[in-house]
């Protein structure tokens, strides 16, 4: 081989390299990039605790959220703390998220009032037969959606200011922890966070998911077990779900 030609080929082979390592770094999502402030658009749950597993099982009333397994709930779940709560753990992580990001990441949140006046979120979704289908519990005011196009993310940026917008969804469940079986086992709290992340201009920025189970567990003898005690264990599970997400993308 030439001498002409190896330095010619050193030259091309350091001329992409600042290129490929551009495309490399680009790839990589972080909070700090302009991120705040943050806009909550949409913070849903599902209606009952499930066990974690692709079974269901005699001692409950439906394996995942659907109609006919939400109405089912409703039925026969009045007394059942795990259902009863279902509201409240979604309330609860919506208030997490805006209490955990600007204390571990300095990233400020949205205000709610200011994404529930803005014109465009708030003209989403008017006489929508989603309303009537849909099988998640969402936190109050918000919208019965999951995701957002481009085009109404950068104008509800422009209106609230937001330089996020961001969609939390989670699933709560029961998990049989120390080869236990259907019987008697110890449960931990199981809880699967996904959120999605949009920024000013209307980019898919981010879409992952979480999973955290609770070091403490709840007795289960019999099929039998404290399920106010389960109900207990969720908040810090959430609490985990977003500290695990900010050290991520911090």
């Amino acid at each position: 081989m030439s001498c002409l030609k190896k330095i010619t080929e050193k030259v091309a082979l350091f001329t992409a390299l600042p290129l490929l390592l551009v495309g490399c770094a680009s790839t990589k999502y972080s909070l700090t990039e302009s991120a705040s402030p943050v806009a909550i658009l949409g913070v849903c749950g599902n209606t009952h605790v499930p066990y974690y597993s692709s079974e269901v099982r005699d001692d409950e009333y439906g394996e995942e959220d659907g109609l006919l397994s939400n109405a089912i709930n409703s039925f026969f779940g009045k007394n059942n703390p795990e259902i009863q709560t279902a509201a409240d753990r979604v309330d609860y992580a919506e208030d997490a998220f805006r209490r955990i990001l600007p204390e571990v990441a300095g990233i400020e949140v949205v205000p709610k009032e200011a994404v529930m006046n803005s014109p465009t979120y708030a003209n989403i979704g008017k006489n929508s037969l989603l309303s009537y289908i849909d099988v998640k519990i969402r936190g109050e005011g918000y919208k019965f959606m999951d995701d957002i196009g481009s085009k109404k993310a950068r104008l509800i940026s422009r209106e609230t200011g937001a330089k996020s917008l961001v969609f939390l969804s989670f699933t709560f469940k029961k998990y049989i922890k120390d080869d236990g079986d259907n019987l008697n086992a110890n449960l931990g709290a199981m809880g699967i966070m996904n959120v999605l992340m949009y920024n000013e201009h209307g980019k898919k920025v981010l879409e992952d998911e979480f999973t955290v189970i609770s070091p403490e567990s709840v007795e289960m003898r019999m099929t039998k077990y404290d399920k106010d005690e389960m109900v207990e264990l969720f908040p810090s599970v959430i609490d985990q779900l977003i500290n695990k997400f900010i050290v991520k993308y911090l």
